[in-house]
């Protein structure tokens, strides 16, 4: 998870890290990203130390989800705006995210996805309406990053017909692997998948559970474009937009069921 910038009313930027799922705040400071994914090349950014992980938190002080209110489906447009979609399954998969206060610390606000997935009927709703998106997009490559994607990633190849291609963290796939270096405002990090796992001119879904500043999302657009993997788009069931990863993958896509 990268480092997250929290904006508040009077526009001050509130700094945190994180080491697995506990954030610490550190002193109020200016940080800034990339703007957009760079291409055949490793990625920099700001994030939390090799290893690490947790990208399902927000911070009290900003703004965030109401679990009880109607949601909407933020669908990129042409031209690049917004299209709102309404649709009574987005309403229950919103209402099936549980949203748990002060975890791990007190201020955050915990996104969590467990009680979806024990949730058959609103499960589902999140599997079809991905799979409506894209079964008409001659999509060959789902890519789950991992690990959450690896939940949503494999009923939606499936059901369109592509193969599943699992981006794991170092040291995870046997055999000889291909792996997408960025940094870490500690050091480095790799995504990894596996060398022949997709070929030249195949188009690709990358989807995991939740974008925050989406670094983890521009290693995968990276490591797929080095081996001339087109990128349709980007795929979550999350989006907390306070983070601005949207902004961060540039030109690429990004499709959200709940923001």
């Amino acid at each position: 998870m990268d480092t997250l910038k929290i904006f508040n009313s009077n526009v001050v930027i509130q700094r945190f890290f994180y080491s697995g799922n506990f954030v610490n705040q550190l002193k109020l400071t200016a940080l800034s990203f990339s703007s957009t994914c760079p291409k055949k090349r490793s990625i920099s950014a700001s994030t939390a130390p090799v290893g690490t992980g947790g990208r399902h938190f927000h911070t009290a002080a900003s703004n965030h989800r109401n679990t009880s209110c109607f949601s909407h489906m933020a669908a990129p447009t042409s031209d690049g705006h917004k299209e709102d979609v309404k649709d009574d399954r987005i309403s229950r998969i919103t209402s099936a995210i549980r949203v748990i206060p002060d975890f791990p610390k007190p201020g955050i606000l915990f996104q969590d996805i467990t009680t979806l997935l024990l949730d058959p009927v609103a499960f589902k709703d999140t599997i079809d309406l991905f799979v409506e998106r894209y079964k008409d997009k001659d999509i060959s490559v789902v890519a789950g990053v991992e690990a959450r994607g690896f939940i949503f990633g494999p009923p939606i190849a499936l059901a369109i017909g592509a193969k599943f291609v699992p981006m794991r963290k170092p040291n995870k796939l046997p055999g000889a692997v291909i792996s997408q270096e960025y940094s870490l405002e500690y050091g480095t990090d790799k995504i990894e998948m596996h060398v022949g796992a997709v070929q030249e001119g195949e188009r690709a879904l990358v989807i995991d559970d939740l974008i925050a500043t989406g670094g983890t999302l521009c290693a995968a657009i990276s490591l797929l474009e080095r081996v001339g993997v087109k990128v349709v788009e980007c795929a979550c069931v999350i989006e907390l937009p306070d983070l601005k990863g949207r902004d961060r993958l540039g030109d690429k896509p990004l499709f959200v069921l709940v923001s």
